[in-house]
């Protein structure tokens, strides 16, 4: 399994806080399978966490070299609040995309969603592969699951979160938007030991709701075409099973 969505380097945003939690959460995620992991620390442009490009690849080098003698590939990317500077951000080479892939991660306020956020998306999608973080939390998304419909049909990509599973107004959406194919991955948007770097368990239950290759297509063929730069296989619309 391929997690492309956490915040894992230490001290830089709301995730982990020291060195020792990082290897401890990089550590269980190897123990439960998982091979690469795409760190996305938040990116705000007027918020705390705002750290560029230049600073972020030599934290990002140091933790590499603090976990050399673990089995597992890192790779760098941002998780990015949308703003109306995110593409000349990317085109300065501010931000960062996914393991500097055509791919960008971004996310939005989690109460509203404002109409000029389109032509923000439409001036990054010139130039990149637009992924959404997490539609399920949003409560606009929430309240109204075809929403994401306004995204889809521009061509951006959905990535839910594993955790999010856990919940019952976040698990509905998840299911709501694999069954109409809508869903192209799920990453774990770990943060600390309580939300962990963990895919084991939604991918044994996208298998069993689902099936088994709706499980493969989310958490590791996608998001590996992600990070090679590739492009990314359709998921299915899938009919959930009762039992």
């Amino acid at each position: 399994m391929i997690d492309i969505h956490n915040h894992l380097i230490p001290n830089i945003d709301d995730g982990s806080d020291s060195l020792e939690l990082s290897r401890k959460l990089i550590k269980d995620a190897i123990d439960e399978g998982i091979t690469d992991i795409l760190i996305t620390p938040h990116f705000m442009k007027h918020g705390p966490y705002d750290v560029r490009k230049e600073e972020l690849i030599g934290l990002f080098e140091n933790l590499k070299k603090e976990t050399k003698d673990l089995d597992v590939n890192l790779y760098l990317g941002n998780e990015l609040l949308i703003d109306r500077e995110l593409d000349e951000l990317l085109a300065n080479e501010q931000i960062c995309s996914l393991n500097d892939s055509r791919y960008v991660l971004i996310e939005f306020p989690f109460e509203h969603y404002r109409d000029e956020y389109d032509e923000y998306l439409y001036n990054v999608s010139l130039n990149y592969k637009i992924i959404i973080a997490h539609p399920e939390r949003y409560q606009f998304v929430q309240k109204r699951h075809d929403f994401v419909d306004r995204w889809l049909s521009e061509g951006y990509l959905l990535q839910a979160n594993s955790t999010s599973l856990l919940l019952l107004d976040t698990r509905r959406v998840i299911y709501d938007l694999i069954g109409k194919g809508k869903l192209s991955f799920i990453a774990s948007d770990a943060h600390n030991e309580h939300r962990p770097v963990s895919l084991l368990e939604a991918y044994r239950l996208i298998s069993r709701k689902f099936s088994e290759e709706t499980a493969e297509l989310l958490m590791e063929i996608n998001p590996k075409r992600v990070i090679e730069n590739r492009s990314i296989k359709k998921v299915p619309a899938v009919k959930k099973r009762l039992f």
